[in-house]
């Protein structure tokens, strides 16, 4: 070994122990506060704390945007939040699962310190993290305090039909996930996405454009007063091409294109990308010259690629979480969204043949790096393969610490504030219900001949949420036309198939009334499963628990043919189109 290579490993070995070091500085400071606030932390009359925990998150953001070939947004920045959480009472009635819309969310009101995803310092030490711990930990105890008194009083005159414990305990544990990371060229990501934009500044049906590049890794320390403590990062790169514009009849529409992975090699090489983003300014030319449906269908669907991916990450895997209705003054709080599945365990779900796994712990599938995969939870837990459905029947829900009537026990899926799944996967045990494109189109088209069908619908990109109320919602002002509504679907890309073979792009269309019930009447899925990384919805309220509002999943499942859905037009009010024609030339 050389001189100058022995130097080099001796500079990395210093840097990364002293990485360590301030790690270990920083659990050693939530170690001790989180001991002294158990021990110490109390107000006369009013329950003391059983449970303590802190998470801190360090944030290094790195992000570029750009339109029209030119770079509009470009900026490194790092960030510190904390977040202080304390159960007071005991663990078979303590002051969580109640909901007091009077109390102040997201760990205060307008004059209270704040102890849900604090602000803090980035330049932290042992001292300074202590002094952040101590006043959020002192905003919590009091805010938690008070909500158990309220939820005592809430039901002293009520006889409770659910005395589920309100929370598990657990034993200590010290877990780590640290893998290395590649660092991002920032300079690198400037140069490639105004070369990308450029591709699209041409295209006169496009009003609005942008590319972006996003890497966000995260390190999450955690320490309760269980023992159980953690160290793990997050990482996870994304590409976003949105495009917008409007049709002569004043119809908004949409383009999207998105590409997650956890380290910037594993995302579409550049080549890749320079081919997508002329296929999607081929396929906005084609949406803007498509025709507009003026009539509702029902009848069967196929939906294909991308929109086979979002409808069941829309639609099927939130209803495979969990959830507690939260008591409140008048009793327990109904919410109807995402509960189809709350007692519907032993039940039938989906068609025998079918079956579905959430497995967190898986990397790749087909080549695809899943950003979905994590080895720890948010709360400590070892993460775990979970069967939910096994040949049409539903077995469990994914769930966290806190136990409802049929779910005792965390899987080990609590993230960004409550559980969420990670990697679904859908498979088929029945050869004879897998077919081919060609297959699944012929089936679809004997069924539309059967119902005297003039036509029937394929559907092949659907509008993902995140994009929706990001970019695509800051890009249009607001005035595009998605669904509303738990049980419809906005959808990007859709043709009439006819009974020749002939496919007819379309556009104006939402898919409409799909209930989780509907998957029950799948007749075939394809040969073939693609492996799809999104940002998903949280399905417990960010307002609710102050946690995230999107969290990193994958979803991998076959080409979809549905018996019987509902596309019918958008029925909504469009602002008018500019006075003047563009003056961009193709």
């Amino acid at each position: 070994m050389s001189n100058r290579t022995l130097a080099i490993l001796i500079f990395l070995s210093s840097i990364f122990s002293l990485h360590a070091n301030s790690h270990d500085e920083l659990m050693r400071a939530m170690r001790d506060e989180a001991k002294r606030a158990l021990s110490e932390l109390r107000v006369e009359s009013l329950q003391k704390p059983y449970y303590v925990e802190y998470l801190l998150t360090i944030r290094n953001t790195e992000s570029v945007k750009a339109t029209m070939g030119g770079t509009i947004n470009s900026k490194q920045g790092k960030s510190a939040v904390l977040t202080v959480g304390i159960r007071v009472g005991n663990p078979s009635f303590d002051n969580t699962n109640f909901f007091d819309v009077s109390l102040g969310f997201f760990g205060s009101g307008d004059d209270e310190e704040s102890f849900k995803n604090r602000r803090i310092p980035i330049e932290l030490d042992y001292a300074s993290l202590r002094r952040e711990l101590w006043l959020a930990t002192d905003a919590c105890y009091k805010q938690s305090a008070e909500l158990h008194s309220k939820k005592e009083a809430a039901i002293k005159n009520r006889l409770r039909t659910d005395t589920t414990h309100d929370f598990i305990s657990l034993g200590p544990a010290q877990l780590k996930d640290y893998p290395d990371h590649a660092p991002f060229d920032l300079q690198k990501a400037e140069i490639l996405v105004q070369e990308l934009s450029s591709q699209l500044k041409n295209v006169s049906s496009i009003s609005s454009s942008t590319v972006s590049i996003e890497n966000l890794p995260e390190t999450l320390l955690y320490v309760n007063s269980e023992g159980r403590e953690y160290i793990k990062t997050k990482h996870m790169i994304g590409v976003e091409i949105v495009a917008s514009g409007q049709c002569e009849d004043g119809m908004p529409i949409a383009e999207t294109y998105t590409s997650y992975a956890r380290t910037f090699s594993d995302l579409p090489t550049k080549d890749s990308l320079l081919s997508a983003i002329k296929i999607f300014a081929s396929s906005f030319d084609k949406v803007y010259a498509a025709p507009r449906i003026s009539e509702p269908y029902s009848g069967p669907i196929l939906f294909e690629d991308q929109a086979a991916n979002e409808l069941v990450a829309q639609i099927f895997a939130p209803q495979c979480i969990v959830q507690r209705p939260p008591l409140t003054d008048r009793g327990v709080q109904d919410n109807d969204r995402f509960t189809a599945f709350q007692n519907k365990i032993g039940g039938r779900v989906l068609p025998e043949f079918l079956s579905v796994i959430d497995n967190p712990i898986l990397q790749q599938y087909d080549g695809t790096s899943l950003v979905g995969h994590y080895s720890i939870d948010d709360e400590g837990m070892p993460a775990q393969s979970v069967n939910l459905v096994e040949k049409g029947y539903l077995k469990t829900l994914l769930s966290n610490r806190v136990p409802t009537k049929r779910i005792k026990s965390s899987n080990g899926h609590a993230r960004g504030g409550a559980p969420i799944y990670g990697i679904i996967q859908l498979t088929c045990s029945d050869k004879k219900k897998e077919a081919d494109s060609k297959t699944m189109k012929s089936k679809m088209m004997s069924i539309c001949k059967a119902r005297e069908l003039p036509f029937g619908i394929i559907i092949r990109k659907a509008l993902n949420q995140n994009i929706l109320y990001t970019v695509l919602y800051e890009q249009t002002s607001g005035e595009y036309p998605f669904a509303q509504g738990d049980s419809k679907l906005s959808v990007l890309e859709a043709y009439r198939v006819y009974p020749d073979g002939k496919e007819e792009r379309i556009r104006g269309g939402e898919l409409a009334g799909i209930a989780p019930a509907s998957f029950k009447d799948i007749l075939l899925v394809g040969k073939k499963s693609r492996a799809y990384n999104l940002l998903a919805s949280s399905v417990v309220s960010a307002f609710m628990t102050g946690g995230s509002q999107f969290v990193s999943a994958s979803v991998i499942t076959p080409d979809l043919l549905f018996e019987d859905l509902e596309f019918r037009p958008i029925e909504s009010d469009f602002p008018k189109p500019p006075l003047l024609a563009s003056p961009v030339k193709q």
